[in-house]
């Protein structure tokens, strides 16, 4: 059977006794890897892990309350509570204390209900209340409110983000009644949110303003963001632009920049609904020109609320209205804005990236004008930004001296359907692949009018990230057709393109490492490493235990190209803790995390090639989707990135790399690649897309 880079895990195995020391066991490895992805067994299994190698172990009143998980998750440290609660939920389940799983069900409730999953969150939040109701009569006088209170509340949360209106109402009043007097508050706005939804703004008045006599300073501009929501429900649209902008003026403290935003996206909002586009598109502005002043940061309050405050829909909706009112060139430098704001609020100021990564790493850096790109982009070269808003998308085509712009009317959800069941043919290597790209080029490719020669750059938006265009299929398939490659927006392509260009001489390649046991080698990949020295005769290669994350981290900063074939897993709970799995070492697993990337400095580095599975990917989210491994090496200084798209077969991988390689000796990565892929695709055995399509060149194409 051939190999697959598989996902694996975010833990480790270790086998410990009574009294001993924890020691790693390959046979547990092997048993955990096998484990779901954020499931029970999962976290269980994790739990065990963490709390037997903490350097201290609490014992069961240690955890009661969780306040250590739940701190975490107020700051927006989501695998880190998760990690925290786990250890308790193993705790209760080893020692039967109904208190202790309680707490624990409460906090995974609440994590996975802020990382937006909302089924497990429901789940958890719902085993949490009849832990609570099971457990012994001093926490049924001392904690009960401090588990029931929140788990309602999470269960309205859900309901009421499903579209579940009246549901939500219930949970929520249930919330107000179990609840301790503190959290009212909170509950109150969220219950007033839901009775606005549900075209109850009376209602909701009274309950924002039961709520303003209870809030904390920290709670009070959201609920005068929520009474101006009201006016505007209530088609009191003059006095809606007076609560916004009495709001505007209210505005202090250290989040003062982030409360103008919101009261001037009201504001905005109800100046369109007026038909003042003019003044709609002021205000907008403003907005967007106080995102900039934003303090990134995790606000749980809002998801306290209901509020849930997604600063892309501003971007969003100023993008709509300008495209409306002809505003071609404006609309795609908000595009631009948008995805620097997003790359900001992935971070949270929780990782500063190396210095000389100016390209990526400067999420609020100056966009570049339109007139600026048009000026830049070279001769032969035509780049395409899209932008997926709910009901259409954009597209902007940009070459040398010109820029146009392309609305296709397919709403998100429908092209949303249309990838997803395009990227399953090609998992399952369905022969319906190639029709379904067939449609997919007709509606994304075929009306932008490209010329025969062109190299296509690619700026993808929202689904789209997920999209392998290269397999998309006109006469023949768009690689056939002329190069192609992609960039996380036009304005890092612009500053990529300023750069200058080193040599590639060092190569380093770590493939196969030894993770334990024999059901996760990879020879394929180890191969694929060693090959590169017939290329690169001076290339350094470690395969197997030699494959480490220590010689990783010491010696890629010193390399211009870096190849990595190994597992990997992004996490769609928390991005910066996805991991690509390095061999162990004495000092512990080889385990590296996104956010220890961002600390490298790979500015000399031209190259990094992730042959592993899914390391282009992350969760979808708004903005610029790269939340995966692409913008954390990117944002450490690398100009250039391949990844895959998905699990890639071990074999085909291996000769398309090798391809790959012989090519980058004196030719651009994007043609190496295009070489590559064309060999691959030529070949019958592996003329499927699933076998040369899954990988991407993001970044410097030369």
């Amino acid at each position: 059977m051939k190999a697959s880079r598989i996902v694996v895990p975010l833990l480790m195995g270790v086998a410990a006794g009574a009294g001993c020391v924890p020691t790693v066991s390959p046979e547990k490895v092997a048993e955990l890897k096998a484990l779901e992805a954020e499931s029970a067994a999962r976290l269980l299994a994790e739990g065990e892990i963490l709390y037997y190698t903490d350097s201290v172990r609490l014992s069961g009143p240690d955890f009661k309350g969780g306040d250590g998980a739940t701190a975490l998750l107020d700051a927006g440290e989501l695998r880190r509570g998760i990690r925290e609660a786990s250890k308790a939920l193993f705790l209760g389940q080893t020692t039967g204390a109904h208190d202790v799983l309680a707490f624990a069900k409460r906090d995974l409730a609440y994590a996975y209900s802020l990382a937006g999953h909302l089924d497990r969150a429901a789940r958890f939040a719902e085993e949490a209340t009849d832990h609570a109701q099971r457990a012994p009569p001093a926490f049924q006088q001392t904690n009960r409110k401090r588990v029931l209170g929140p788990t309602h509340k999470i269960r309205g949360d859900v309901n009421a983000r499903q579209g579940r209106l009246g549901q939500a109402i219930k949970d929520y009043e249930q919330a107000l009644v179990e609840g301790e007097a503190s959290f009212q508050p909170f509950v109150m706005a969220s219950l007033a949110n839901a009775y606005l939804a549900d075209g109850n703004p009376a209602k909701a008045r009274g309950l924002f303003r039961q709520a303003e006599a209870r809030a904390g300073a920290a709670l009070r501009p959201l609920i005068r963001r929520g009474l101006g929501n009201v006016a505007l429900a209530e088609g009191q649209r003059g006095e809606a632009v007076r609560l916004f902008r009495e709001a505007v003026d209210q505005a202090s403290g250290p989040d003062q920049a982030y409360h103008r935003l919101w009261a001037l996206e009201g504001v905005a909002r109800a100046r369109r609904v007026m038909g003042d586009r003019t003044g709609a598109i002021e205000a907008y502005t403003e907005a967007i020109a106080a995102a900039e002043q934003v303090r990134a940061r995790f606000r749980s309050e809002e998801f306290k609320t209901g509020f849930f405050g997604d600063v892309q829909r501003i971007f969003d909706d100023a993008i709509e209205l300008l495209v409306e009112y002809g505003r071609r060139e404006a609309a795609f430098e908000v595009s631009e804005r948008s995805r620097s704001r997003a790359l900001l609020d992935l971070l949270r100021g929780r990782i500063k990236a190396s210095a000389g990564a100016e390209a990526f790493a400067d999420p609020l850096g100056q966009p570049v004008s339109a007139s600026e790109l048009q000026a830049a982009i070279p001769e032969g070269v035509v780049l395409v930004a899209y932008h997926v808003l709910p009901k259409r998308t954009h597209a902007w085509i940009i070459r040398r001296g010109e820029i146009q712009l392309s609305t296709i009317e397919v709403s998100r959800a429908a092209l949303a359907d249309s990838v997803g069941r395009f990227r399953e043919a090609i998992r399952l290597r369905s022969f319906q692949a190639p029709a379904m790209g067939s449609q997919l080029y007709t509606l994304l490719i075929s009306r932008l009018a490209l010329k025969a020669p062109e190299s296509l750059v690619v700026v993808p938006h929202d689904i789209l990230h997920y999209l392998p265009f290269q397999a998309l299929r006109g006469a023949r398939y768009l690689i056939e057709e002329r190069p192609l490659s992609y960039a996380p927006s036009a304005s890092s392509a612009v500053r990529l393109l300023a750069r200058q260009q080193g040599p590639r001489r060092r190569v380093l390649a770590l493939g196969n490492p030894d993770l334990g046991t024999p059901r996760l080698a990879l020879p394929g990949a180890q191969q694929e490493a060693e090959r590169i020295k017939a290329f690169f005769p001076e290339a350094e290669i470690y395969v197997r235990q030699d494959a480490t994350k220590e010689r990783l981290l010491a010696r890629a900063p010193q390399s211009d190209l870096v190849h990595i074939a190994a597992h990997a897993e992004v996490d769609e709970v928390d991005p910066l803790y996805s991991v690509i799995r390095l061999a162990r070492t004495e000092k512990g697993p080889g385990d590296l995390e996104a956010h220890e990337v961002y600390r490298l400095d790979l500015t000399r580095t031209r190259l990094v090639s992730l042959s592993a599975c899914d390391t282009g990917l992350g969760r979808v989210s708004r903005g610029d989707e790269l939340w995966g491994f692409t913008r954390s090496f990117l944002s450490a200084g690398t100009p250039a990135l391949l990844v895959s798209l998905w699990p890639v077969e071990d074999e085909s991988t291996a000769r398309l790399m090798g391809r790959f390689y012989e090519e980058l000796r004196s030719g651009s990565a994007g043609r190496a690649l295009r070489l590559a892929q064309l060999e691959v695709l030529r070949t019958p055995a592996t003329s499927h897309p699933f076998f040369w399509a899954p990988f991407i060149l993001v970044g410097d194409w030369r």
